[in-house]
């Protein structure tokens, strides 16, 4: 089974689709969720890898290969 850094699959998917470029209130459309759902998510994700907000998160699941963005 795949280090996933201790994130769920919701929580990984929802930073893959932030570093892609989609807000909050898209994922939750896409994926049949609350804004607020997702934000939660994101929140914990925050929580599990240490970081302070989003961003960071993103950055630091690139980092240990949690995502890979879309190329440019």
């Amino acid at each position: 089974m795949p280090d996933n850094g201790g994130l769920t699959t919701r929580q990984i998917e929802c930073l893959r689709r932030i570093a892609d470029g989609e807000t909050s209130a898209e994922i939750a459309a896409s994926l049949g969720l609350s804004k607020r759902t997702v934000d939660h998510y994101v929140q914990f994700a925050c929580a599990k890898l240490g970081v302070r907000n989003r961003t960071q998160a993103v950055a630091k699941a690139i980092q240990l290969e949690l995502i890979t963005p879309k190329p440019p």
